[in-house]
């Protein structure tokens, strides 16, 4: 006992690691991690620090406070072990220490601001190696935009910056709004310009947005009249793909953010409804991503938040969520025109929505503000009723592969979570969760067997492929959602996960490549997120070849593949503002950075000196191992063309 009670004051580190203060226990050893405990459970000893003073060991507390100004005496506290969430610098969320800058790319500046306190010397000590890029550790915008792009201004957050691109709208004669007074209404842009923007839409964005067919805009100049909101939300996405189209974008910016405030626009009648929410699907679908665009171009923006907003409580007041009573009244009656009735266009409507939810979710790493219920989980068997067209069909098979997340999670929580950081004590991988994948893909091959038939009938068939492939990636990063990118020392199944994932990636950067010319056109026209998608595997698949390069299979392969992928997004760019040109930069950049890590005894076919490192993975892949084979369709999934989101 004396021995123990001589020796304790020497072991006990001063600070104590997050495992132990979570379970408040002693902490051996944490100044040197991992500590005693942390080492025997084999898990990372994670050691945040406060920011004191030098003189804080020297100098009695007492005198410290009398020998400092009144507004330092708060840091130079110490702080109990027992509440390290009072520390004055930040704890880590999602458990593997993430400085400031991160926090900001997940939960916005107005958050960080306030609970991350902008100090760089204070992040400084505290970082600690971070994990591969995946939407279960962060998001796929925060990943991409946050790195892409030209040098940002200096001295401005990222919400101030914004402030400076998208200024508040003011209705003045100046900017050619439309007049609006005693229910006169003006075009700001001629009608002759109009007629041409419908008819460029129709031609090639439509195809985009599953809920417009092609006899909706046959007339233009009925549209003009008749269809205000749909003509200028029209006008305004198909502006921006047209040479000389910012000026026409900056006379109608005014008119489409009336319809999002303005009472003359409020519909009178069912059509009117429905023609509104047809012009706010627009709108959504095609809603620019945040990015680091010009401030000229960023003044003709409307903030996708706004727009996610507007449409999702205008939907619900119209109790879009309810219009499956209307289908299923209509059943009951046998109504030989139900698909015309406006209570189905609404619930085909309701369920785009959700795909939109769920698709926004993914690629922001928040909560999907529409979750699955039973209007939803039942369209399979409603719609199973009818004889529907290519474009339902591809709402259905969205809707399908949407609800898989949810029937996945079944066995492993965090797969239907992904928003959620995980838990400060996660183990990189465990033997038990090798089984989820098993399970993930038997979902993915029932999903498959139902759907390929589909996926080579144009123009629609390739957007659903397009989802799969990345779904199929995203689940596949679950069971590496940990792996450090520093000190991390690999055991076989991890390798094994790793390469799994790779392979899915490159898959689905593989599609653009695989894309015929008349294909490669249309994809220019895809929706900002859908680009933010392919540049998320692309840098995933750069980072893993360059941490991990002694156990990927063929890397300079898959990072020629990268290659062809960035040159091909940079050709598909509108102009130097648009997402796929910066995000092409970006990827080309990050690719030479890892040409230069890896080291020089590799060859370009991916081969180290010692060949026997890749054997035991190439014969473990199986048939993953033939996947960057042109030649090989792996479960018969992937044909040609993205959807927007």
């Amino acid at each position: 006992m004396d021995g123990t009670g001589i020796a304790a004051p020497a072991v006990v580190a001063s600070v104590a690691c997050m495992s132990c203060r979570r379970l408040k226990m002693k902490c051996i050893g944490s100044s040197d991690p991992p500590c005693a405990r942390c080492a025997k459970a084999g898990r990372p000893c994670i050691v945040q620090r406060g920011r004191l003073p030098d003189t804080v060991n020297s100098i009695p507390d007492s005198e410290s406070r009398r020998s400092q100004p009144q507004t330092d005496q708060i840091p130079s506290r110490t702080v109990p072990v027992s509440r390290p969430y009072d520390t004055p610098s930040f704890q880590p969320v999602n458990g593997v220490g993430y400085g400031r800058e991160n926090q900001i790319a997940r939960y916005g500046n107005s958050v960080a601001r306030t609970f991350f306190p902008d100090t760089t010397d204070r992040d400084a000590p505290e970082k600690s190696p971070v994990v591969l890029p995946s939407i279960f550790t962060t998001s796929p915008y925060s990943t991409v935009l946050d790195q892409a792009g030209p040098p940002k201004p200096v001295g401005l957050s990222p919400d101030q910056r914004a402030a400076t691109k998208r200024p508040r709208i003011e209705n003045t004669p100046s900017t050619g709004q439309v007049s609006l007074q005693s229910g006169i209404f003006e075009s700001p842009i001629p009608e002759r310009d109009m007629v041409q923007f419908i008819d460029i839409f129709r031609k090639r964005v439509m195809n985009f947005i599953p809920l417009l067919n092609a006899g909706d805009l046959d007339d233009p100049s009925e549209i003009i009249s008749k269809k205000k909101p749909l003509a200028y939300c029209v006008c305004y996405v198909t502006a921006r793909y047209v040479p000389g189209g910012e000026a026409a974008r900056s006379k109608l910016l005014p008119v489409v953010s009336a319809i999002l405030q303005d009472r003359t626009f409020q519909p009178k009648t069912a059509e009117d409804e429905w023609t509104m929410l047809q012009a706010l699907s627009v709108l959504y679908a095609y809603r620019t991503a945040v990015s680091t665009i010009s401030a000229t171009e960023g003044s003709l923006e409307i903030s996708q938040r706004s727009i996610k907003a507007y449409i999702e409580t205008y939907a619900v007041d119209l109790s879009v969520h309810r219009s499956i009573s209307g289908v299923k009244a209509s059943l009951r009656a046998e109504d030989p025109d139900i698909m015309k009735t406006i209570a189905f266009k609404k619930y085909i409507f309701w369920l785009w929505l959700f795909n939109m939810s769920h698709h926004h979710s993914i690629v922001t790493g928040t909560p999907p503000s529409i979750r699955e219920d039973s209007t939803i989980r039942a369209a399979p068997e409603i719609l199973g009723h009818f004889n529907v067209g290519p474009r339902i069909r591809q709402v259905l098979a969205e809707v399908e592969l949407c609800l898989l997340w949810g029937k996945a999670s079944v066995h492993a929580r965090g797969l239907g979570e992904w928003w959620c950081p995980p838990d400060v004590l996660d183990t990189p991988i465990d033997y038990i969760e090798q089984g989820v994948l098993a399970n993930v893909d038997t979902l993915l091959q029932t999903w498959s067997d139902k759907w390929a038939p589909f996926f080579n009938s144009e123009p629609l068939g390739p957007g659903i492929e397009f989802h799969y492939r990345f779904t199929r990636f995203c689940l596949s990063t679950y069971l590496i959602r940990n792996l450090r990118l520093v000190g991390s020392t690999l055991m076989p199944y991890q390798i094994d996960a790793l390469n799994r994932s790779i392979s899915d990636a490159a898959n689905f950067c593989q599609f653009s490549l695989e894309l015929g010319p008349s294909s490669r056109e249309a994809a220019r026209y895809m929706a900002d997120f859908g680009f933010v998608m392919i540049s998320f595997s692309c840098l995933f698949i750069i980072q893993a070849c360059e941490t991990f390069h002694s156990v990927v299979q063929s890397p300079y392969e898959r990072l020629g593949k990268v290659e062809e992928v960035a040159q091909l997004m940079k050709e598909l760019a509108i102009n130097s503002s648009h997402g796929p040109s910066f995000q092409s930069q970006n990827i080309m950049s990050k690719l030479q950075q890892a040409y230069e890590k890896i080291p020089s005894t590799m060859t370009v076919g991916g081969l180290v000196g010692n060949q026997g490192m890749f054997q035991p993975f190439s014969s473990g892949l199986g048939q993953d191992a033939f996947l960057m084979d042109p030649q090989w369709d792996m479960l018969d999934f992937f044909p040609d063309l993205p959807q927007v989101l």
